[in-house]
């Protein structure tokens, strides 16, 4: 006679685990419980890269995000007032937006590169405390010069093309380059935000030094 059908049965919780055979070299099988937090080497390892990093952005902050060039507080303060007396005398000189023939924008220039040129015998006058400090600020100084001399070469083609007698001759600004390719004024600029804010007045945006057509704006640059 056929056995009833069993109903299948519950693993009673409280029971016992099953019976493991034994490996065949007669040792009794282990079960490894999981550990249920990080090993202490991961733990060690992470409040050493923890510390590596509060030291590198404390390095940063006090040491390493200051230039040796940077100026110091009176010299930075005294070039930015040269800016902003440049800055504040180019708002003054009359016909801010040059048009017509080359004669009118060619004036237009020439009368601001004798601001520029004030403003750079300015800050050449600033005596900065240490001699890499010193360095920097002629080096600067002398970009300067170089695009106020690149202005004046653009002025005096303008003023010749007011008396040409070819339809066809343009003028085009011719930027100082660094290394070929970049534009001394890129320089220029980051040397300025090595000090910023204080120098905020001295961007070359600020006082319009690559506008050599249309109307100068002179506002204030932060960045």
């Amino acid at each position: 006679m056929p056995d009833d059908p069993q109903e299948p049965r519950t693993e009673d919780p409280l029971a016992p685990p099953p019976f493991e055979a034994p490996h065949p070299n007669g040792a009794v099988h282990h079960t490894k419980e999981k550990r249920s937090h990080a090993p202490w080497e991961f733990i060690i390892l992470g409040l050493f890269v923890l510390i590596l990093c509060i030291g590198i952005v404390l390095g940063w902050t006090f040491v390493g995000s200051h230039s040796p060039e940077k100026l110091d507080a009176a010299s930075a303060n005294a070039v930015a007032t040269a800016c902003d007396h440049a800055q504040a005398t180019l708002k003054t000189l009359p016909d801010p937006s040059p048009k017509g023939n080359g004669t009118e924008r060619a004036t237009r220039v020439q009368t601001e590169n004798v601001v520029l040129r004030t403003m750079v015998e300015q800050i050449l006058a600033v005596r900065p405390k240490s001699s890499t400090q010193a360095a920097g600020l002629q080096g600067w100084s002398k970009d300067w010069t170089k695009m106020i001399d690149a202005r004046v070469t653009y002025a005096d083609s303008l003023a010749a093309l007011a008396t040409s007698t070819d339809p066809n001759a343009k003028v085009q600004f011719i930027y100082p380059a660094s290394n070929a390719i970049t534009p001394v004024t890129t320089n220029m600029d980051n040397y300025v935000r090595e000090s910023t804010p204080r120098l905020d007045a001295c961007f070359t945006a600020a006082l319009q030094l690559e506008v050599v057509e249309g109307p100068r704006d002179y506002e204030k640059v932060t960045s």
